[in-house]
C-alpha cells in the first residue's frame, strides 16, 4: 500500500506541473479556463498532500485561486519600506501578497 501512495504523489506532482504550464498557455484565450486549471492543481495538491513547486507559488492568488499574469490580472510592485518586499496585488479580488527579497550584494 505504501508503494502505491508514493506513485500517486509522483503522478499528482507531475500533473500539478502540467496544469500550471497549461494555465499559462491558455490564459490569453480563456482566463476562466486558466483559473480552473489552477484550482484543479491546488485541489490535487491538497488531496495527495503534495506541495506546489516554488516556481508556481507566486503565479496564483491565495484567496480567489485565479491565475496571475503581471499587468493583466495582477499588479507587481517593489516596496522599499524597512524590509524590501515584492508586492503582488490580485486585480480580481483585491488580495495583496507580500514576499520578502534581499538585494544582491556586490563582490568587492
Amino acid at each position: 500500500m505504501g508503494k502505491k501512495k508514493g506513485k500517486d504523489r509522483i503522478l499528482a506532482s507531475e500533473r500539478i506541473t502540467r496544469l500550471f504550464s497549461l494555465s499559462g498557455k491558455v490564459f490569453k484565450e480563456s482566463p476562466e479556463l486558466s483559473n480552473r486549471y489552477v484550482k484543479m492543481a491546488r485541489d490535487l495538491g491538497m488531496r495527495f498532500r503534495v506541495k506546489i513547486p516554488k516556481k508556481y507559488k507566486k503565479l496564483y492568488c491565495k484567496k480567489c485561486h485565479s491565475y496571475l499574469k503581471p499587468g493583466i490580472s495582477s499588479r507587481v510592485r517593489l516596496s522599499q519600506k524597512r524590509q524590501p518586499k515584492l508586492v503582488i496585488s490580485c486585480l480580481a479580488c483585491g488580495n495583496i501578497m507580500r514576499y520578502p527579497y534581499s538585494k544582491e550584494k556586490e563582490k568587492a
